[in-house]
């Protein structure tokens, strides 16, 4: 009798310690504020050449609730590659671009469908609003002239807003949480890197600052 005693106990003192657990790890996500920094690689396809990849930094910002966040970030990779646009006086009709820097702002609801201990997996869909840096036409000899045209259809095509995919997941110590993810913008022929799928492949770090409801905690 002693001995189921002293089991009943274990098991309830057990249940009790992961009750408590479940509850902290919910009080650091459940309706916060994170901010945070990430770094990665961005792949890209410019046009009329091949897939390329490029580092990325940024910072972002997210607002959860127990099953949902709203998820918003500015990111720039360091690109620097050579595109092209239609040009009926330079070589083959086609004008090389000198192509620097991809600066990306994203917008994004994300859900959280369930937690594995300290892992949350997410994943959401949104907007990323995506433009270069600096784009110029290329010469291949001294004083040749480019057209206006070729200015403006450069211009056209340094930016893009795209349906944005996202998934990753976030393992979280309390206030800190350590979070890899995956993101996709489908590609366009009219933007100078995005013959294919622009993708982005980050890690970072997110901290909790406080709660998003006002009187919480």
């Amino acid at each position: 009798m002693r001995t189921t005693r002293w089991f009943i106990a274990g098991l309830v003192g057990a249940a009790s310690l992961s009750a408590s657990a479940s509850a902290q790890q919910s009080r650091y996500f459940d309706d916060s504020w994170f901010w945070g920094v990430k770094s990665g690689v961005a792949t890209y396809s410019p046009t009329l050449g091949g897939n390329e990849t490029a580092a990325t930094f940024g910072g972002e910002w997210l607002v959860t609730r127990t099953r949902g966040g709203l998820y918003l970030s500015f990111d720039q990779a360091n690109v620097s590659t050579t595109s092209a646009v239609v040009d009926a006086n330079a070589a083959d009709g086609v004008r090389p671009v000198s192509v620097d820097k991809l600066r990306r702002i994203g917008v994004a609801a994300l859900a959280f469908p369930r937690r594995f201990g300290r892992f949350r997996p997410y994943a959401g869909l949104g907007l990323s609003i995506d433009l270069v840096g600096d784009a110029s036409p290329l010469v291949g000899a001294q004083g040749e002239s480019v057209d206006d045209a070729v200015f403006d259809r450069i211009e056209e095509r340094r930016s893009q807003a795209g349906v944005l995919g996202m998934a990753g997941v976030q393992m979280q110590f309390e206030r800190l949480a350590l979070f890899a993810q995956a993101s996709v913008v489908p590609g366009q022929s009219n933007f100078l890197l995005g013959n294919n799928v622009l993708g982005f492949f980050e890690g970072g770090v997110r901290y909790n600052f406080g709660s998003s409801r006002e009187g919480s905690r």
